[in-house]
């Protein structure tokens, strides 16, 4: 058989031209896994990104040790939310990614129910509430930041005690939490645009009473930040500071305690990345008053590794439970770690982990 030149290199230019594109596709599936894992790996193991890192056995490794230890002392409905973390991180992914087969990781079951319950309750909250312009979300307007399904022994605990929400947004949060108190909510929030339109969310809602808006970041200590102010409200406002010509006073949750008299018996935290400072600002009130705690840390490495150990090394006779509190398959946004003392559990499992 002979072929021609013409024919061989037209051949061997459409080999070429497939490679090409399949490892077009290969880099991007690896830019797009390095984007969620990144986060998750230590900064003094490995610099952000490393497809090599990621793809290896080595951070399989990393990220189970990790996660075994968050482990330690819950129950295992929140073995079972750290298990499908770990399924959302873990490099295995990359490995069927890369061979283009399709991979599905699933909501646990009673997530899968509570997100059915959120689609019919949903339009519902939208007449209820006006947040100018935003949309409510479950974690807040559905799991009411681990409150709604906690048991009514926590509630009370906490009816009667002042609320801190550390990263308030637009005062969506507050709308909720006021429900659960009847002493005051204090609401921190930072960004000028976040402050601006909270102001407007509670005159449209006609809100005018039961929290006290605080234009302060919260931290480990206290002193004047330098940030960059968005254009517009964000509830994805993530504070670095020393970047931009944006200023705004920083406090700790203890020297807010102390100046405002507070009672504290709920603290709310979401605060984009910040979390472990805010924690190690807040440790000495924890160890004193003993709140609830709702606490974000599904952002990065220090909130999701460090801030359970933190507390568990100053706490004691505390109950530790991981909450999924968004409804994508695959994804583990808006977890949180709920946190209470022992001496208001309740017996019974948390209803946020049944079928209902």
């Amino acid at each position: 058989m002979v072929v021609s030149k013409r024919v061989f290199w037209v051949s061997w230019g459409v080999v070429v031209f497939l490679f090409a594109i399949n490892a077009s596709i290969f880099q991007n599936k690896i830019r797009k896994i390095n984007i969620k894992i990144a986060p998750y790996i230590n900064r003094n193991v490995v610099s952000s990104g490393h497809a090599e890192f990621i793809a290896n056995e080595m951070f399989h490794k990393y990220a189970q040790e990790k996660v075994d230890i968050l482990k330690e002392g819950v129950a295992p409905p929140s073995v079972a939310v750290l298990d499908y973390v770990l399924k959302c991180m873990e490099y295995n992914k990359f490995l069927k990614n890369a061979t283009f087969e399709f991979v599905s990781i699933s909501l646990p079951d009673y997530q899968i129910v509570h997100r059915q319950n959120w689609e019919k309750e949903k339009n519902l909250l939208r007449q209820k509430y006006d947040l100018c312009g935003d949309m409510p979300c479950p974690e807040v307007f559905y799991f009411h930041h681990g409150l709604r399904f906690a048991s009514k022994r926590i509630r009370d605990y906490v009816r009667h005690k002042d609320i801190i929400d550390c990263g308030a947004f637009i005062g969506d949060s507050f709308l909720v939490l006021r429900e659960y108190t009847d002493k005051v909510v204090y609401c921190y929030e930072f960004s000028r645009k976040n402050v601006e339109k909270f102001s407007k969310v509670m005159k449209t809602n006609s809100v005018a009473s039961g929290y006290r808006l605080i234009p302060m970041a919260l931290g480990e200590d206290v002193h004047r930040i330098r940030y960059h102010e968005p254009d517009a409200a964000t509830s994805g406002m993530v504070l670095i500071e020393g970047r931009g010509n944006d200023l705004a006073d920083m406090t700790t949750i203890v020297a807010e305690v102390e100046k405002y008299g507070a009672k504290v018996g709920f603290i709310k935290m979401d605060v984009e990345g910040y979390g472990l400072p805010v924690i190690k600002g807040a440790i000495n009130t924890i160890k004193s008053q003993r709140p609830v705690l709702s606490l974000g840390v599904y952002h990065n490495h220090d909130e999701l590794f460090r801030i359970k150990p933190l507390l568990q090394k100053h706490l004691k006779n505390y109950v530790y439970e991981f909450h999924l509190q968004a409804f994508d398959d695959g994804d583990f946004n808006e977890m949180i770690l709920f946190c209470y003392p022992k001496e208001v559990e309740d017996a019974g499992q948390n209803s946020m982990f049944r079928r209902h």
